[in-house]
């Protein structure tokens, strides 16, 4: 069975960190900056379109360090933003804690008796726990994998997110990655059995020993979703990731009962959500988005009860910012059953120009930041 966590009636994944029991830590400030760069292209997926590369950056000061969080967002930043500042950060602000569990549970009480306990809010809580694990870490001198747990690695393999038909030839994306070294890409499906083939297809003509995954963004109801999963089977692919939309449990019950490929999810999944999947085994690659899930804490947990059940770990980055493939290498470093990490190699600004120095790509890895904290700084000039 999944832990729980104390005073809690919900099956939440148990998050607790025996290092963060030990120090008082007092809470200064809680800052948010919305960020809006407009795209070259639009990119289409088949839930949805992405006109607009957007995040919202979280600054929280704690004894006086600051820390950086992200709280995803995929529409109205300013709206996220105005969350974090005026609705949750004064939660916090002020007050003294035992750890960043703690921080968190303050916030979390407070959402859950309002029902508060999926979307936006919870984006808003994760960019702020991010924020403060940065800075408790740094304030303890060391890096978030450190006291995460064992890190077990300095770098991290990597694929690519996402390819898009609207982008232009998938041809000449698949030679952008090929160069790149990097293991494979996801490719944006959802637009019926044949058009997702043909699109599979192609990629896999271009890169034979590509590590493939199809991303459907849960466009699909089971029936369909199961046909296009007959269509492509042939396709030697990684895993179909979401498949059917995320709330619909049936759906992955009927995925994990005729098997026809392995499944991927959790990139739109929060706290509570990752319980059943994980418990039932009805996925075999975990992707939780850390600024979204509820934050690194919970990020975390999902990844040890995922190990523990045999389910791979990928986190997903999507078009987030450096901040969140930051905070996702240092859980990735220290966590097990990793199958690989998400990295957007098309020009993300968000992500290239945001940090300097981050992030760095060497023989198709990831390097894992070593420095303090998330091991990375914010250029202030950028946001």
């Amino acid at each position: 069975m999944l832990h729980s966590l104390p005073n809690c009636s919900l099956p939440l994944i148990d998050f607790r960190f025996e290092w963060q029991r030990q120090e008082e830590l007092r809470v200064d400030s809680v800052e948010s900056f919305p960020i809006r760069v407009r795209r070259k292209e639009r990119l289409v997926a088949a839930s949805f379109a992405y006109p607009d590369y957007q995040a919202v950056l979280v600054r929280v000061a704690c004894d006086g360090v600051a820390g950086w969080g992200e709280a995803m967002t995929r529409s109205g930043p300013k709206i996220t933003a105005l969350l974090v500042e005026e609705y949750l950060g004064p939660m916090i602000v002020g007050k003294k804690f035992e750890s960043p569990e703690s921080v968190w549970h303050a916030i979390w009480r407070e959402l859950r008796v309002r029902g508060h306990t999926r979307g936006v809010e919870v984006e808003g809580l994760s960019g702020i726990e991010i924020a403060v694990q940065d800075a408790y870490a740094r304030l303890r001198g060391s890096p978030v994998s450190n006291l995460l747990g064992r890190r077990r690695a300095s770098e991290v393999p990597a694929y690519a997110g996402s390819l898009f038909t609207s982008r232009g030839p998938l041809k000449s994306q698949v030679e952008v990655v090929k160069s790149l070294g990097l293991m494979g890409a996801k490719v944006k499906v959802g637009f019926g059995a044949e058009r997702d083939f043909a699109s599979l297809s192609e990629v896999r003509r271009g890169w034979e020993e590509c590590e493939l995954i199809a991303d459907a963004n849960g466009a699909y109801e089971p029936d369909e979703a199961l046909k296009v999963a007959g269509k492509i089977k042939g396709l030697d692919l990684a895993w179909f990731e979401e498949p059917v939309p995320p709330d619909d449990l049936e759906g992955y019950r009927r995925f994990a009962r005729e098997d026809p490929l392995p499944v991927g999810a959790g990139e739109t999944w929060f706290v509570s959500d990752f319980s059943e999947p994980i418990e039932e085994k009805l996925i075999d690659v975990v992707e939780p988005s850390v600024s979204r899930c509820g934050g690194i804490g919970v990020a975390w947990g999902v990844s040890q009860d995922a190990a523990r059940r045999g389910i791979g770990f990928s986190p997903m980055l999507g078009m987030n910012s450096a901040v969140s493939l930051a905070a996702s290498l240092q859980l990735a470093a220290a966590a097990g059953k990793l199958v690989g990490a998400e990295y957007d190699p098309f020009g993300n600004p968000l992500l290239n120009e945001l940090s300097p120095g981050f992030p760095r790509l060497r023989g198709g890895k990831l390097q894992v930041p070593e420095g303090n904290g998330l091991g990375i700084e914010v250029d202030m000039r950028f946001v």
